[in-house]
C-alpha cells in the first residue's frame, strides 16, 4: 500500500541513524537531490532567496513566493520534502493559513521558527526571537490546522535562541515546542560536541541541526554528528554553493577564452541533461498520445527555428 509523503517522511526521522537532508532551491536541485538517492529533500529558504531574488535570507520573500516556489520542488520529485517556512509569514492565523496552504500543495513536512519577523539566516547576526508563550501558540496553531485538515504533515519547530539567550532558554524552548505538538525540534548554532549532547538527552523529540561551512555553528564533521544520534541534518548549500561556482568558473572561461568547446565540457552534455529533466517521458507520452514520434530537437529552441524556416 502506497503512503502518503508525510507518513514516509515521519518513518524516516525515527529511523535508525542520522537523517541526511539536503536542501532544494529549484526544482532542477531537487530533481539532482533525488536522482543521487537521498531520501527526503529539504527547502532551503537561504537558497530560494538567493536564486530567486538575488538577495540575502533577510525575510524579502514572501509566503507567496515561497509557496509557488515550493510548489515546484513537490511537484519534481516523489521524494518528501521537509518546507522552510520561516515564521509563520505572522500571528497564529497567519501560521494556520501557511501551513494549510503547504499541506495542500503536497509538503511532507514543514518547519517554523521562532525568530521575530522580518526573520534572518540563522547563521547571521543581529536576530531576535519571540517570547516562548508565543511560540507555543503558533505550534498549536499549526497542529489544529493540521486536525482540521484531516491531511497529515510533520511539523517541526525551530529555535534561534542558542545566540540570543543561551543553551538553558534553548533546553526549555525545546521542551515546550515538543509538548505543543513539534513533531521535531531544530537547534539553530550550537556552539560544540557537548552542547549537542545535553540537548539530545533533554529534547524528548528527535532533533535537527543545520551545517554551513564558515557558519556560526563549529565545524563539525557528519561522522561525529552521527556518533551522538542526531536525528536530522540538514545541509542547505550542497547544492546551491557547488552550483554557483559552477557557473561562475563557465561563464569566466567564456568571457576570457570565448571557447564553446571548452564551455561544453565543463558542464553536463545535453543527452545527459535531457535525461535528468525527463525528455524521453514526455516524448514517449506524446507518441502514445499523438501517435506520432517527435523530431529530434522539438520540446526545445531549435524546435521553433525549424517551424520558422
Amino acid at each position: 500500500m502506497k503512503i502518503c509523503r508525510a507518513e514516509q517522511f515521519r518513518r524516516l526521522l525515527h529511523g535508525e541513524g542520522t537523517l541526511l537532508r539536503p536542501c532544494a532551491y529549484d526544482a532542477l536541485s531537487a530533481i539532482l537531490i533525488e536522482r543521487v538517492g537521498f531520501s527526503v529533500v529539504g527547502t532551503t529558504g537561504y537558497g530560494i532567496s538567493a536564486s530567486l531574488i538575488g538577495q540575502p535570507d533577510m525575510g524579502f520573500v514572501d509566503f507567496s513566493a515561497m509557496l509557488e516556489r515550493t510548489r515546484t520542488i513537490v511537484n519534481a520529485v516523489s521524494a518528501p520534502v521537509d518546507v522552510d517556512i520561516d515564521t509563520g509569514y505572522g500571528n497564529e492565523l497567519n501560521v494556520s493559513w501557511t501551513v494549510r496552504s503547504f499541506i495542500r500543495i503536497g509538503a511532507a513536512s514543514v518547519r517554523l521558527e521562532d525568530q521575530v519577523w522580518p526573520k534572518r539566516c540563522g547563521h547571521m547576526e543581529g536576530k531576535s526571537v519571540i517570547p516562548v508563550d508565543h511560540m507555543v501558540s503558533k505550534i498549536e496553531a499549526a497542529v489544529r490546522t493540521r486536525e482540521d485538515e484531516g491531511l497529515d504533515i510533520v511539523l517541526g519547530a525551530r529555535t534561534d535562541a542558542r545566540s540570543v539567550e543561551g543553551l538553558e532558554a534553548v533546553i526549555d524552548r525545546a521542551q515546550a515546542y515538543a509538548s505543543a505538538g513539534a513533531d521535531y525540534v531544530y537547534v539553530e548554532a550550537p556552539q560544540s560536541l557537548k552542547e549537542i549532547r545535553t540537548l539530545k538527552e533533554y529534547i524528548p523529540v528527535p532533533l535537527a541541526f543545520n551545517v554551513i561551512p564558515g557558519g556560526a555553528m563549529p565545524p563539525l564533521s557528519i561522522a561525529e554528528l552521527e556518533d551522538i544520534g542526531v536525528d536530522l541534518l540538514s545541509v542547505p548549500m550542497a547544492a546551491l554553493y557547488p552550483a554557483t561556482r559552477a557557473m561562475y568558473e563557465a561563464l569566466q572561461m567564456l568571457k576570457r577564452e570565448k571557447d564553446l568547446d571548452k564551455l561544453g565540457a565543463m558542464g553536463t552534455s545535453w543527452s545527459e541533461f535531457n535525461d535528468i529533466i525527463g525528455l524521453q517521458k514526455w516524448q514517449d507520452m506524446e507518441e502514445r498520445l499523438l501517435g506520432r514520434t517527435p523530431r529530434v530537437g522539438e520540446g526545445c529552441e531549435g524546435d521553433s527555428t525549424a517551424r520558422r524556416e
